[in-house]
């Protein structure tokens, strides 16, 4: 039989130390905090996919608390209930926060005493010759027409 877990206190939280070892410490219906060494404390929940124990991670104490985590594995429950894996959903939430998130980058442009055009970000730098910068010109001017004329 498996043992009850009694529920935490926002108290008992706040209060556990770190131990030489990862530990746990359950609040009931497979939610428990996971506690480091480091002292970082980190909201679990445990269940049965596709025959194997999963873990979910709803976020850290005390970012989130227990009241908060105790919901977020409510939801997980009804989620599953509902025959909807959590993670999968969390992986489908976070690829379309993703998807309409736009992509910026900063880069700066500036010319040498050749007359060659540097560009660069915070990581890269490129040089490009007198003659490569006219070709990068033509190619596009080209490429802007063609797309003008669609």
């Amino acid at each position: 039989m498996p043992k009850l877990a009694v529920p935490l206190t926002e108290k008992q939280v706040a209060e556990l130390v770190p131990k030489s070892n990862v530990y746990k410490i359950g609040d009931g219906h497979g939610l428990y905090l996971l506690i480091e060494p480091t002292g970082k404390k980190r909201w679990r929940m445990i269940y049965r996919r596709l025959g194997k124990g999963t873990a979910l991670s709803f976020g850290t104490y005390p970012e989130m608390s227990l009241t908060n985590a105790r919901q977020q594995c409510a939801d997980a429950h009804r989620l599953i209930a509902d025959g909807i894996d959590p993670i999968e959903q969390k992986r489908e939430r976070r690829k379309q926060t993703q998807a309409a998130r736009p992509i910026t980058r900063k880069f700066h442009f500036s010319m040498n005493d050749q007359g060659d055009m540097v560009i660069e970000n915070s990581s890269n730098r490129l040089t490009l010759t007198v003659p490569q910068v006219a070709a990068l010109r033509t190619f596009l001017i080209a490429a802007n027409d063609e797309t003008q004329g669609d």
